[in-house]
């Protein structure tokens, strides 16, 4: 080999040397960054040049890495499902009693014990002005409740609605990323350029948008990836759809719907409370048509305030007031309620503006009609029997309740086993300090030893120049 082979050989050395010492030591620098993984260079080695880098590759397990996105976002819709829960439970809420016991008491059923209690005061002296006053007001407290938990509702919907727009256009922003990656990624390794760092960030952004929907990933040949629903709806490759919302429906590349694709994720969950296929029987899905649902409850509800006597039940309180006498003059003959619906549910005009009177021979019958079990109230997704109106509010109260914890225990699990799967996947491609330091040591002595190779080369050189002249 003659020195100028040599010489080369060397250098060509020291430019593999100095890019894995530069690759290490950034591994180090970026080792507490969560979204970095173990970056490294290859070589392969010539008779002639010696070596080279063959290429820049990082670690990766596809294995790990595809349940962690599935995991990402069964998360992704736990959170957003036990976030709404949550805001239900705190709707429907708690009055603090104020007995010695101060137990609490769900706000509907507490309207109803009110009611109750001011007809059965009532009843002991018919006439009592004071006490026909406070059935009215408590009435009154009883509409405004279910009003207030019907708008309650309403907003919600709303609030999921906007919810759902502004986690399209995240996902919109996300795939419109990942393609700009793809892109960045191929030009710079059809150059045989490092291409690490942008994968890693792909990666990241990879792990918000499976946060928000649920999707599989395909690695192509020129290093970019292709998105897809579960389904094969084309989300990115070689160029990027951008997703809709309008009316209950996710719309993908050409208009398609896809919404039945979305099944998981921060999408997927909102999807499922607003989800409303009425007049089809409601999902038995408890986390499903939430709003219908409660909406529903509530309207059956109040339909039972002013309904008729329903076969095979006690009789309603409406029935109870309409068909008591005798009417005393002043006093209101019938209508105690009106409306027909949570949302439309009022007491009489005339008790509240104080024309009328409650009529004093109802008040027995009314409080046998609130006491009374053995009524059924059938709404979107749940059918009681045998309770009292006041049971009705209770169990109501007492379904979604049960439905926010098991959402939050399931929230609370699916978390856990995501963390643990990050921990997992970040031991196995992340950055082992221990292993960099030993790694930056190995290079460092080779990068003296060419150095000194490259120096007694220029000593020889020297030698010979002088020989010459």
């Amino acid at each position: 080999m003659s020195l100028f082979s040599a010489l080369n050989t060397a250098a060509n050395s020291l430019n593999v040397i100095q890019a894995g010492i530069q690759v290490v030591s950034e591994n180090m620098n970026n080792a507490t960054n969560a979204d970095r993984t173990k970056h490294t260079v290859s070589q392969t080695t010539d008779p002639l040049s010696g070596v080279s880098i063959s290429q820049y590759s990082r670690s990766v397990d596809a294995a790990l890495q595809a349940q962690l996105h599935g995991t990402t976002s069964e998360n992704g819709m736990q959170q957003v499902l036990s976030q709404y829960m949550g805001q239900i439970g705190n709707l429907l809420g708690s009055t603090l009693s104020n007995s010695a016991s101060d137990t609490a008491t769900p706000k509907l059923t507490q309207a109803f014990q009110d009611f109750t209690s001011s007809l059965q005061a009532l009843s002991a002296a018919p006439e009592n002005a004071v006490a026909q006053n406070q059935v009215v007001q408590k009435a009154q407290a009883l509409v405004q409740t279910i009003h207030t938990l019907s708008a309650g509702v309403d907003q919600m919907a709303t609030q999921a609605k906007s919810d759902i727009t502004q986690t399209v256009t995240s996902i919109n922003t996300d795939l419109t990323q990942i393609d700009q990656f793809n892109a960045t990624i191929t030009a710079l390794k059809s150059s045989n350029q490092p291409t690490a760092d942008f994968e890693d960030q792909r990666d990241a952004t990879l792990r918000d948008l499976a946060s928000k929907i649920n999707i599989r990933t395909t690695l192509r040949d020129d290093g970019s990836i292709a998105v897809f629903t579960p389904t094969g709806a084309t989300l990115v490759d070689g160029t990027t759809t951008q997703l809709s919302y309008d009316k209950g429906v996710i719309s993908g590349a050409g208009g398609a719907d896809i919404t039945a694709a979305v099944s998981s994720g921060k999408l997927g969950g909102l999807l499922d409370l607003v989800a409303d296929n009425s007049p089809a029987p409601a999902s038995g899905d408890p986390t499903t048509e939430v709003f219908r649902k409660l909406k529903s409850q509530l309207n059956a509800i109040a339909g039972a305030l002013t309904g008729s006597t329903q076969a095979g039940q006690p009789t309603s309180i409406t029935d109870a007031y309409n068909n008591a006498g005798p009417t005393n003059d002043g006093e209101l003959d019938t209508g105690l309620f009106t409306g027909g619906d949570a949302g439309t549910l009022a007491v009489n005009k005339s008790l509240l503006n104080g024309t009328k009177t409650i009529k004093q021979s109802a008040v027995n019958a009314m409080v046998s009609a609130m006491t009374a079990t053995g009524r059924t109230l059938t709404a979107d997704g749940l059918t009681l029997t045998n309770v009292s109106y006041g049971g009705m509010a209770d169990q109501v109260g007492s379904n979604w309740s049960t439905i926010q914890s098991n959402v939050n225990t399931q929230a609370t699990t699916t978390s856990s086993f995501m963390n643990t799967l990050q921990t997992r996947y970040a031991s196995s491609t992340g950055v082992n300090m221990d292993e960099e330091v030993a790694n930056l040591q190995v290079l460092q002595r080779n990068y003296s030893a060419t150095a000194r190779v490259i120096s007694v080369i220029g000593q020889m050189f020297d030698a010979l120049s002088q020989a010459v002249t």
